[in-house]
């Protein structure tokens, strides 16, 4: 069963198929929990004691020597292949999964709206390891305390009360702990899939077949084989039934971790018969090295991708590349740890001439370096808090306008075209009106790219004035301050955050005042997205009281639709405010960030990155229909300063476009494309 768990786990990171392949590492939970429980009753039943010191020295020769190997062998992987923002963030991964707290770090990453986006971790797996960790910390002692709840029962002969005392106790946790999952994965789906809470009732589940094993022996013979083939059936069937789009981890979770107890279950204390799917030589060896294998698969493919484009030389150079070290690390690292005297005392070691390091001795070694980590990982979070604070809008704001040597138009379509001009000093070639002019090239190699490999990721900040996840609004105020300035408005996501800096600097020179409500999914429309669904009321209030000349907005292209735009814009109209409404940028495909941070084997090939424009304008703009409703709404389309007649590139006049995956325009690209943003507001004013 660990075979098929970590073999499902791999096809579906590598191929991303089968869809529910990653419920692999539900069954390692139940597997964990299983043959953990197991381990611990059965150690008390034999021995009258559990020794806490034995327990945690098997788990951590077990655990610990390949976990490490791996965490260093793919930070310097990360550092030779990745840019350097991700290879800084790899360390800090690699940090938090040295003390088991992976799945917290992940977890957090995932609800920053400014960083879920970004390309995952080369150590994103060790979450799971953390998870089962955690639980290895708790259950031995809470084992320990249903033991000494039940003694007086059991010594006036009631040896049932103890094994019931084991199971009521576990099954109150997995009770609520799949309560618990039921709700967060409603609510809060990246808190529910790396949050211990929600997902300690997989392993509560093989904990409670480990507790029941005495009756599972009263299982008759004649139906374990079938019973068997029941759950693998259940175990496959979640391998397609399960999507990214149903609710996870619960009640999906269920299927695959039921179906492993009912596997697990079938053949508890009998002898295996006809399950040659599971018990044949190959299955044995995938199922040994499981473990080794599931460390190695991760990192070897997000690095490879940093080398090969995805394809099949890619997916044979991750094969042959993972089996290779995980045969080479079990075989001669990871199992003779695993049987070595490392830790044991002088008289439970096999060979008396090796030097004795008493536990006290590993046992402040072992606290020196989780303090060490710790501290680490305190520091280079500091450090990332002080760079953030620079990278900030402040800059922005204070940066010189642009000249404006265009005037208004008067606008007399629905849609407003406005054209880039190239910013002072830049040249004519220098970011979005390369696109536009036959004799600029959109890459050319003898210049550097702007921004760099190592910064394109985080240019742009986060927004020092932005509405968090279910937060109240945060609203600033920008720009000029006279009586007589012109009030606008600016609404949106974080798309529109971006806008932000395209506008500010040329505020004063325009005499305009610019008011912000932005916030994650406040993409303005009626009903509100859930993220913002306590601010929209204040937003839609503040746009009806100030009747600002124009409200400026713009969303991600991914949600929304029409009716819901116009319902919201409309009242606003009514009231006399214009509508400028910037169509959303082309969307980016992941292959082509991948692209950009690629190796380079060949010279420079930046400029073969890109995105069909088929695909990046696959999902229409919302924001294109709803204008088209209102007649105070007029649509400003700079399409065709991202995508030429067939690609949109990653990189136009040597300035790297997009941030992330969540098609965020980085602020040297924005700043380029400013002059056009400003000159469709002063258009739709205009009109």
């Amino acid at each position: 069963m660990r075979a098929v768990a970590v073999l499902t786990v791999f096809a579906n990171h590598l191929f991303d198929w089968p869809s529910g392949g990653f419920v692999g590492v539900d069954m390692f939970f139940v597997l964990s929990g299983f043959f953990i429980t197991g381990i611990l009753i059965r150690e008390r039943t034999t021995t009258r004691e559990l020794s806490f010191r034995r327990f945690y020295i098997r788990r951590v020769k077990r655990i610990l020597p390949s976990a490490i190997l791996v965490l260093v062998v793919t930070v310097i992987g990360s550092y030779l292949l990745l840019p350097a923002v991700r290879a800084k963030s790899t360390l800090i991964d690699a940090l938090y999964a040295a003390v088991f707290a992976s799945n917290i770090r992940f977890e957090a990453v995932g609800t920053d709206y400014f960083q879920r986006d970004q390309p995952p971790s080369p150590l994103q797996h060790y979450w799971s390891l953390s998870i089962e960790e955690q639980f290895y910390f708790v259950w031995p002692f809470l084992l320990v305390a249903i033991f000494a709840l039940t003694r007086r029962a059991a010594r006036r002969g009631h040896a049932s009360a103890r094994q019931w005392g084991m199971f009521g106790g576990m099954f109150i946790v997995v009770a609520a702990s799949f309560g618990w999952a039921m709700y967060l994965s409603t609510s809060d789906p990246n808190a529910a899939y790396f949050s211990t809470f929600s997902r300690v009732w997989e392993l509560g589940v093989g904990a409670l077949l480990a507790i029941a094993g005495p009756w599972l022996t009263r299982i008759p013979d004649r139906v374990r084989p079938a019973l068997a083939y029941l759950g693998l059936a259940g175990v496959v069937g979640s391998l397609f039934l399960i999507t990214e789009s149903v609710q996870f981890p619960a009640p999906w979770a269920a299927l695959p971790v039921l179906s492993t107890a009912v596997v697990v279950a079938s053949f508890h204390g009998a002898e295996v018969r006809g399950m040659l799917p599971l018990t044949n030589p190959v299955a044995r060896y995938f199922g040994d090295t499981s473990y080794t294998l599931y460390l190695w698969h991760w990192p070897v493919i997000i690095l490879l991708t940093a080398v090969v484009p995805r394809g099949p030389v890619l997916y044979g150079s991750a094969l042959a590349l993972a089996l290779v070290l995980t045969a080479v690390t079990y075989r001669f690292y990871e199992d003779p740890i695993r049987k070595s005297n490392w830790l044991l005392d002088q008289h439970e070691r096999k060979d008396r001439r090796m030097p004795r390091v008493s536990p006290t001795v590993w046992a402040m070694t072992g606290a020196g370096v989780a303090s060490l980590l710790v501290v680490s990982i305190l520091g280079v979070h500091y450090n990332d808090k002080l760079e953030a604070s620079k990278t900030l809008y402040q800059p922005v704001v204070q940066m010189a306008p642009p000249p404006l040597n265009f005037a208004p138009q008067t606008v007399q379509a629905d849609v407003v075209t406005p054209l880039a001009t190239p910013l002072p000093g830049s040249g004519p070639c220098f970011g979005a009106p390369a696109i536009l002019d036959g004799n600029c090239a959109l890459r050319n190699p003898d210049v550097p790219l702007s921004p760099s490999i190592d910064e394109f990721a985080t240019d742009g900040g986060s927004p020092n004035c932005w509405t968090s996840q279910g937060q109240q609004l945060k609203s600033c105020t920008y720009g000029y301050e006279g009586p007589d300035a012109t009030q606008i408005a600016l609404v949106g996501d974080s798309h529109a955050a971006r806008v932000l800096v395209a506008i500010v600097p040329y505020l004063q020179a325009l005499k305009w005042q610019l008011t912000t409500y932005l916030g994650w999914g406040c993409s303005w429309q009626q009903p509100a997205q859930d993220s913002c669904a306590k601010a929209m009321p204040d937003i839609q209030r503040e746009l009806l009281a100030k009747r600002y000349a124009v409200v400026v907005t713009t969303a991600s292209r991914n949600w929304g639709d029409a009716g819901s735009h116009a319902s919201a814009w409309a009242p606003v109209a009514s009231a006399g405010s214009r509508i400028a409404v910037l169509q959303d940028n082309p969307g980016v495909s992941e292959e082509s960030l991948t692209c950009l941070t690629r190796v380079q084997l060949t010279g420079d090939t930046t400029g073969e990155c890109g995105t069909s424009r088929a695909d990046a304008l696959n999902r229409r703009d919302s924001l294109i229909d709803a204008a088209a409703r209102i007649p105070a709404a007029k649509l400003i389309d700079l399409t065709q300063h991202y995508c030429t007649a067939d690609r949109c590139p990653s990189v136009i006049g040597d300035v790297i476009v997009y941030g992330d995956s969540g098609a965020h325009v980085t602020a040297t690209f924005i700043r380029t494309l400013a002059p056009a943003i400003v000159d469709g507001v002063r258009q739709v004013l205009a009109a």
